[in-house]
């Protein structure tokens, strides 16, 4: 039997099942949990005014907290059919898989590699599917950090366009513009389609012809989709144009200033980030504070002090991603953040004060407690703890 119950009437040991609000957007990793602590209790009573609970799974009786939804207990009304009329579900569909998104982003590669086209409605429906998820941006940044190890080209130009997407819509960019602005992101590399796979996976220093075959992509992608047709000029002008920087010094055109769109500045500095926080055979990965740190020391002038700085601002001062340090000596991962609260984010926590794994992780929401009783109070390098952020996110989005 299952019960809608007021968040008043909440305890610990109910199963929570459903929400009166999507799970998306709400700081729960799953589609239903047990309540085992205050913090949850806290949250669920922040966010909503009422929830569906399953006795069945529950450990405390439910009964008399709430109304039951299963059936009509007095009068056992039944549907046109005879049977029990069944409850309309309240929550939503699941949000759109990260593994199927990057699969089609993969195929659409795979594509270009084989007989040189572009499916451009195809990526227009891929960009289109990340539009819709931009409205949670915690979900989408989440999915940022799911790294597409088979096909690092793929994940890349996937990672390019969801950082682009959610910065546009923090800018204020219109659907529209986020539209062209994904579609310039997902297509910003076509162009290394052409270029040899040894170049591209090469770890030591490129060579003069080498790099020069690698500074030739945005000419190169430029001019299939030109051949494709039915891509927009200011797509095409994304794909050209996303190494020029604005004190002149990227190429291939040299430009400065105004003469470097916004929509390409966008790209430029989600390229610049996504690529130092990911391994790459010529560079391990930064963490996200180190690729803050690296963009703000070296692209300040090429990207733009104004924009650079809205970029920090969107990402915070912990970046989805990070791996910190709390005042009780445990280690977490950042989660989720509210923009009002990026100081105190949503962590979730894997290691122990004396650094053995948390199974399963505990999550726990620093903007609904005291900084006295729990507080970040340092940013540590997953590699040297052994952390593998990118399986935790797979393992708790399981999207």
């Amino acid at each position: 039997m299952r019960y809608k119950v007021d968040v008043g009437e909440l305890q610990a040991g109910m199963y929570v099942t459903e929400l009166d609000r999507p799970w998306v957007g709400t700081p729960f990793l799953f589609q239903g949990f047990l309540i085992e602590t205050d913090e949850e209790l806290a949250q669920l009573k922040s966010i909503c005014k009422y929830v569906i609970v399953d006795e069945a799974q529950s450990k405390v009786p439910v009964d008399k907290a709430g109304t039951p939804l299963d059936a009509d207990a007095g009068a056992g009304k039944t549907a046109a059919g005879g049977t029990p009329a069944a409850a309309k579900p309240i929550a939503p569909p699941p949000p759109i898989t990260s593994t199927g998104v990057r699969n089609n982003v993969g195929q659409l590669l795979a594509g270009v590699q084989k007989d040189n086209t572009v499916d451009i409605k195809e990526s227009q429906r891929i960009v289109a599917r990340l539009i819709q998820q931009s409205k949670n941006q915690n979900l989408l940044m989440q999915m940022f950090n799911l790294r597409n190890k088979q096909n690092r080209e793929a994940g890349h130009s996937l990672n390019t366009a969801i950082l682009a997407i959610a910065f546009g819509r923090h800018l204020g960019q219109s659907e529209e513009r986020l539209q062209l602005l994904g579609l310039g992101a997902i297509l910003h590399d076509i162009g290394k389609t052409r270029i040899p796979a040894e170049i591209l996976n090469k770890p030591a220093k490129l060579s003069d012809d080498e790099l020069a075959a690698v500074k030739r992509h945005p000419d190169e992608g430029y001019e299939m989709l030109t051949a494709a047709g039915n891509v927009p000029n200011e797509v095409l002008n994304m794909v050209r144009l996303h190494h020029e920087r604005v004190d002149g010094s990227g190429y291939p055109q040299g430009l400065k200033g105004n003469d470097v769109p916004l929509s390409v500045g966008i790209i430029s500095i989600a390229d610049a980030y996504e690529t130092l926080t990911a391994d790459n055979p010529y560079q391990a990965a930064l963490t996200p504070v180190e690729a803050l740190q690296r963009l703000r020391t070296t692209g300040i002038e090429g990207f733009g002090k104004e924009l650079l700085q809205d970029f920090m601002r969107f990402v915070g001062l912990y970046p989805i991603g990070s791996v910190v340090r709390l005042s009780s000596g445990e280690i977490a991962v950042v989660f989720s953040a509210d923009p009002k609260t990026r100081m105190r984010p949503l962590v979730l926590v894997v290691r122990n004060p004396a650094g053995a794994e948390i199974r399963p992780p505990k999550l726990v929401n620093l903007a609904i407690l005291p900084e006295s009783k729990l507080a970040i109070i340092d940013i540590v390098h997953p590699s040297k703890l052994g952390i593998d952020t990118n399986g935790i996110f797979e393992k708790e989005l399981a999207i």
